[in-house]
Parts: C-alpha cells; structure tokens; sequence
C-alpha cells in the first residue's frame, strides 16, 4: 500500500519525491528531488509549502499573501491566485532541491536570479575582456540557470565565447553562438543592400545602437540584436518604403510613432526612424535630437552614410538606455554596452558632455551607470545604492517587466510622492483631462470647450459600460501605491 505524503512525514519528520510539473520553474524543474520537511516555523511570504487540496490533490506553490492562518497560493510559473489555503491543509514546506547531484537552497526567483547573475557576469566579464574563465568555477556552475539568465539578457553569446575557453560547449550554448554570427551575418549583407539603395536614392541615412556597439566587442557576434535601428531623412519617408518593398521587406508598421518597421524571414527587421525619439511619449529627449542631422558629420566611404561625434552617440545611448530603464526597466547588456563604449572611447569632452547632460537632465543617471559598469565588469566592491541598481538591472531583462513599468509610471504620475494628498490630486487629473491628452484624444471637446461638461459624463458612462473592472483596478493601484525605500 502506497503511504500518503503527509504519512511519512509524520513518521520520518522528511518526505523526498521527483517533481514532474513545471508551475515552479524556473526554481524547480523536471525530474529534481524535492526535500520536503515537517513546518517547525511559522510559515511566510516566499515559503513554498507542500499542501493538499479537498479533492485529494498535493500542490507545491509558494505562499504570496497571508493572512489570520490563510495563504494565498501561486506556482512561479502561473498566474492563478489560489486563495483561502488553511494551516489544516499544509503538509510540509519545501527545504531542499536536489539536481545533478548538488544541492540548491530554496529561494525566490530574485533570490535566484541574483545569484545566478554573478555566473552571468563573471562570464561576460571574461569574454569582453579577454581573459580565460577559472574552469573549476565553471564546473560549480548551473548552466541550465547561467542560460537561461544569459537569454533573459541577451548575453548567450557573450557567455558562449568565455565558457568555450574553458570547456567543451554545451549544446544550448554552442547554438546560440552559432545563431549569433549567422544573423549578424545576414545583418550585416542586408544593411550593405539598403545602404546602396539609399545612395542611389540620395537617401542620408544613420546606423544606431547596436551596429555601432558591435564593433567596440571583441568578436562582434558577442552583442546580439534583433534588429537594425537606422535614422534616416525623415522626409523621404515614403521612398524609404519603397525601396524596402523592392527588396522583399514587409510593412508591419508605417507612420506609427518615431519609426517604421520591416522585415523579412528568416529573422530580418529593420526599424527605420524618422526621429530618434517619439514626440509625444519622450518630448525632452524629441526636442533634444530633432535636429540632430545638423551635428552628424559625413562618414567614411559613402555620400550619404552619417555618423555621430563620439559625445553625441554616448548621449544618444544614456537617454535610450533611461527612456527603457525608466519604464520597463533595462538589462545587463545595456549596462555592458556603456562598459564597453567609455573603454573604447577613455578621451571624451567630459566639458561638453557635463553640458549637454546638464540639458537632458542625465547627469545623475550617466554618473551612476558609468560607475556602475566599471565595477561590474572589472570585479568591484560595490555600495548598497549599487547593488540595488544592479538588482533592478537583473530583474529587469533585456526586455523590461510589466512590474516595472506599472510602478515606474505610477511613480511619474504621482511625482514619487506616495502620500493621499498626492493621490488624490492624480485621480482628480485623470478624471478632469486638459492640456494635450484632452487634444489627442478628444479634439472634438478640446476645440467646443463650452461642451467639456459632456464629457465628464461621457468618459465615466463609457468606462463603466466597456471595462468597469479596469477602472476598478486602476484605482486600487493608486490607492495601494507605495513608494520603495532606499537602501
């Protein structure tokens, strides 16, 4: 007779089992061994206890609310809330996960991601500076995690180029390095293509981002993209079109924002802008470099190829780098590409720079990020202001978090002021709309003022015939906004 869980571990104080579902990975995967102990503490926040449903059914989740003897329960990998879990029904709390033969502590995901991210960086570290990783450490290391923090910031194929100088590559590894230069590659053929039909269009043009950084690596492959960014005569718009269609590219977005953008299999996409920064979402940084073609100097080899000056590009990259870190957030290729661009480039006009950051209000952020990157990525001690930034960088991905950007924009509305007077001023805003959003989205009412009072009846009315609930929730953000606390 097959014993109960909740058997064994009243007899053994120890119960171990294989997992087999995956709504706590990436902290438990498929096939570990699970060490699951008798609950001698009370339980909190971030415990993964084992507990068993009225229908039977044993669940592993971790504990996201409690409240008078009741948890709120949720697999990392799910977004189901299973609420009104008792004391009755826990059977034990998960202490242990075995894989491969070692041992892991239980931990959250930024728990893990934080310790991982140390693997991550030291491997980066070695690729861009040209230095063979220690391979005992390598050994020690999980390169199932150290993947997949590495994809979540875009650096497999920075780690790649390190960890095959100490080991043979493993397959996910070797995959994304051979990726890596296959589109680079393409990329590279593809941009040769369009720049010859932009100057046989008398078309100036500008690479961004990404195609220049490359170059400042040591073997370009080590900075994936997955796109082309180019500014281009924001008149000629239209012609750009064209002539990507003549070269096979499809449309997905036209007149939309600051850019266009185009692609074509296997994995091609351009985004060609028109600025460098949308007007309405990012008006400082739009006014800023709207006439940034009076300042490109021509560049070498092509008639109509633009290039930024050193200090300009280094700007252009601190205010795309904050517009992501101030929303979404921002990885820790972001953080390296500005390593990387201050070694290559150690003899800036720091006059000319303090200057212009001074008008783009940058000058805090510029100061922390290069501070922090030299540390990073040479093996500095660094401060508690530091590491939180370095934590808010990890868990941000290359690609930013929705919790993030919630708190990020709610933080902007209020002013980072948590307080009810601050709150109250924002609803009462965002009830009495004017200025441009009242011309953007109701130019009717914006241009007839005399018939604004309509619309303080319309826009409720509205909202709570077609998303009532969203309304809801909107104010329980404001309402449970709180600003977080400073190390």
């Amino acid at each position: 007779m097959i014993k109960k869980f909740e058997d064994i571990i009243a007899e053994r104080g120890k119960l171990v089992y294989t997992n087999e579902g995956d709504s706590m990975f990436p902290i438990i995967r498929a096939r570990d061994l699970l060490i699951i102990e008798a609950v001698r503490e009370p339980l909190k926040v971030g415990d993964v206890p084992l507990y068993k449903r009225d229908s039977g059914q044993y669940v592993l989740h971790r504990i996201v609310a409690a409240k008078k003897g009741k948890y709120a329960m949720k697999g990392d990998n799910r977004t189901f809330v299973e609420k009104g879990v008792t004391e009755r029904q826990i059977i034990g709390v998960l202490t242990g996960i075995v894989r491969n033969g070692k041992t892991y502590p239980v931990e959250t995901l930024p728990e893990r991601n934080a310790r991982i991210a140390v693997d991550v960086i030291y491997l980066a570290s070695c690729a861009v500076n040209e230095e063979a990783p220690d391979r005992k450490r390598v050994e020690n290391m999980d390169l199932a995690e150290v993947c997949r923090l590495s994809e979540e910031h875009m650096l497999t194929a920075a780690v790649a180029f390190a960890l095959e100088q100490a080991m043979p590559l493993p397959h996910a590894f070797d995959q994304a390095k051979k990726k890596a230069i296959r589109k680079l590659t393409l990329f590279d053929v593809e941009r040769s293509v369009i720049a010859q039909a932009f100057e046989k269009a008398r078309i100036w043009y500008l690479p961004l981002k990404g195609i220049m950084l490359k170059e400042l690596y040591p073997k370009s492959a080590m900075r994936q993209m997955t796109d082309n960014d180019i500014l281009c005569d924001g008149s000629k718009m239209a012609e750009v079109r064209q002539i990507m269609a003549s070269l096979g590219y499809t449309c997905n977005q036209y007149g939309e924002e600051n850019h266009d953008v185009y692609s074509k299999p296997p994995t091609l996409v351009f985004e060609m802008h028109r600025t460098l920064f949308d007007e309405d979402r990012y008006p400082q940084y739009y006014d800023y470099f709207n006439h940034i073609q009076e300042r490109l100097l021509p560049a070498d080899g092509a008639a109509y190829c633009r290039k930024m000056t050193d200090e300009d590009f280094y700007l252009f990259i601190l205010a795309h780098t904050c517009k992501h870190y101030s929303n979404g957030g921002t990885g820790l290729r972001s953080l390296l590409d500005v390593y990387m661009f201050l070694r290559a480039h150690p003899d800036l006009d720091r006059a000319y720079l303090n200057a212009e950051l001074d008008k783009l209000e940058l000058n805090g952020f510029e100061e922390k990020l290069r501070r922090l990157s030299q540390k990073v990525f040479t093996g500095g001690t660094l401060d508690k202001h530091e590491q939180n930034d370095l934590a808010y960088l990890i868990s941000s991905g290359s690609a930013g978090t929705c919790e993030n950007l919630e708190y990020n924009q709610m933080a902007i509305n209020l002013g980072g002021d948590d307080s009810k007077a601050s709150k109250r001023r924002f609803m009462k805003s965002r009830f009495f709309i004017s200025g441009k959003a009242l011309e953007k989205n109701y130019p009717f009412f914006a241009k007839h003022k005399a018939l604004y009072p309509l619309l303080l009846l319309y826009r409720p009315v509205k909202g709570a015939v077609t998303h009532p609930k969203g309304i809801l929730a909107e104010y329980k953000k404001i309402k449970n906004f709180k600003k977080k606390e400073e190390p």
